[in-house]
């Protein structure tokens, strides 16, 4: 094991350890409500607990780690545990809207809920049900994840600072999500629009979770905006590489389909730049095949075919590249400095954020 996987395991174990505590805490408070809430409660720290790679949280344990090495607030990982429900939030409401049945090989929770009522009522009724307890459950969520910085006795100042960081990581997801599927309605848009989108969608919990940390140990304003400009950049590179396997990755190391985004019509960076590199005949092309409902595989190929034909696969790869440096930059250049094995640690991470294969 190397030094970045073993800091990884050792945030990790920690993020978990005060997560379940916390869920724990949920469960004990509404013992008093009877059984049903208990039941509700204890599915949704199955949800939040069943798998995830935890990077958020962690990235608020390196953000303040990365200013002060010696850990001074009592309930650190507690409060970095807000960004990962807000983020499981996020996620079950995307189950519902994308109507999706599983999640990190277990039920997704409308299915859970909606499986339940099948037993004693119509499917219409079940799947009612289903879609009801997932809209309460994701509004729970981000609930928590608010209460949870309330419930991690911080300095009153930064305590307000860091739910301020995650109202607008919340608006921004909001945002972002509304933007990607009206995009789909968008016959044309450009690079510009689709980084903006991801920004809010995807970097802003990158960026505030840096920024969460950063504030709670202190740091300068300087230090503050470099980790903040990592967290944008980067977290822009990293929903492009996602967008580059949901076309072209292994179903088998990915775990999700390469066709999906294809299917769907998603105006990620690969159309947006086929549509600008292309010939007229490829643009023809393109627009007839993309969203089209019952795409054969052989059509799905032929989108694939022409994201390498038209240049916009190495055009992506291109622009992810230089995000990927310019968020780079922003923690190499910065002054007062970061700590080193902090600052090591998150340029390896965007490395593999941005090169991964799953």
């Amino acid at each position: 094991m190397n030094a970045i996987d073993k800091i990884w395991n050792d945030e990790k174990e920690k993020v978990n350890h005060a997560l379940i505590e916390y869920l724990d805490m949920e469960i004990n408070r509404v013992g008093r409500l009877g059984a049903w809430h208990i039941e509700y409660f204890e599915n949704i720290k199955e949800y939040m607990t069943s798998g995830g790679k935890r990077l958020r949280p962690i990235l608020v344990a390196i953000g303040y780690k990365s200013i002060k090495e010696n850990v001074e607030i009592k309930h650190l990982y507690r409060a970095a545990c807000s960004v990962e429900i807000l983020h499981n939030g996020s996620l079950l409401h995307d189950d519902l809207i994308d109507h999706d049945e599983s999640r990190r090989g277990g039920k997704t929770f409308h299915i859970i809920y909606q499986d339940k009522l099948k037993k004693i009522s119509t499917e219409e009724r079940a799947q009612d049900y289903g879609m009801t307890m997932a809209i309460l459950g994701g509004d729970s969520l981000i609930n928590m994840g608010g209460t949870i910085i309330s419930a991690s006795e911080l300095e009153p100042e930064i305590a307000a600072k860091c739910l301020e960081l995650y109202q607008i990581a919340f608006r921004g997801l909001v945002d972002g999500v509304l933007l990607e599927m009206e995009m789909v309605n968008f016959p044309t848009t450009t690079p510009e629009v689709y980084l903006e989108m991801v920004s809010l969608k995807t970097a802003i919990l990158f960026e505030k979770s840096l920024v969460m940390g950063a504030i709670m140990a202190k740091a300068e304003e300087s230090q503050i905006k470099a980790l903040g400009t990592f967290g944008v950049k980067v977290g822009q590179a990293f929903q492009m590489q996602d967008d580059i396997l949901g076309s072209f990755g292994d179903e088998s190391v990915t775990g999700k389909p390469a066709d999906g985004d294809i299917h769907e019509g998603k105006k990620t960076m690969l159309v947006i730049q086929a549509q600008l590199l292309g010939n007229s005949e490829q643009k023809k092309e393109l627009d007839c095949l993309i969203g089209k409902p019952d795409m054969t595989k052989a059509e799905v190929d032929q989108v694939r075919d022409l994201f390498r034909k038209t240049g916009a696969l190495d055009k992506t790869q291109e622009i992810m590249e230089t995000l990927l440096q310019e968020g780079q930059s922003a923690l190499v250049t910065v002054d007062p400095p970061l700590n080193q094995v902090q600052k090591e640690f998150l340029l390896a991470l965007s490395e593999f954020l941005t090169k991964r294969a799953l």
